[in-house]
C-alpha cells in the first residue's frame, strides 16, 4: 500500500469518528458557565487520539504505522480544533480559556507518553 493512500484511508475514517465522538461528548455535558462552554468533546478527542498514537507508535511500523498514527489518529486528533475552541472561550469565558489553553496539552502529552511507554514495556 502507497503511503498517500494509508493516510487517506486513514483519515477518512479518524475524521468522522472525531467529528461524531466530539458531537456525542459535547451534547451529554451539562452546566452552566464555563463548566458548559468547556470543550470537553475536544479533550476527549484529543486525550484519546493521543492515547491511540502512543500504542501505534510502540507497537507498528511501515504502512501500519503510516495508516493508523499518521491517517486514523492524525485525522481524529485536531490542533485546528484546539485553536479554534480555545478562541471562542477568550470572550466570555477566561476560566474555561485558561482551563483549556493549559489543560488539553498536558492531557494529550501525558495520555501519548503513558501509553507509549506501556505498550513499549509489554511488547518489549
Amino acid at each position: 500500500m502507497s503511503a498517500v493512500l494509508a493516510v487517506a484511508l486513514g483519515g477518512a475514517i479518524g475524521a468522522p469518528l472525531r467529528y461524531l465522538l466530539d458531537l456525542w461528548v459535547t451534547r451529554r455535558v451539562a452546566g452552566p458557565g464555563s463548566a458548559r462552554a468547556f470543550p470537553w468533546g475536544l479533550l476527549c478527542v484529543n486525550a484519546l487520539g493521543s492515547l491511540v498514537a502512543g500504542v501505534v507508535l510502540a507497537a507498528t511500523t511501515g504502512d501500519l504505522r503510516t495508516l493508523l498514527l499518521v491517517g486514523l489518529c492524525g485525522a481524529f486528533t485536531t490542533f485546528s480544533g484546539f485553536g479554534w475552541e480555545t478562541t471562542r472561550l477568550w470572550p466570555s469565558h477566561r476560566s474555561a480559556f485558561w482551563a483549556a489553553a493549559a489543560g488539553l496539552p498536558v492531557a494529550c502529552v501525558a495520555a501519548f507518553l503513558v501509553a507509549w511507554q506501556i505498550t513499549r514495556s509489554v511488547t518489549g
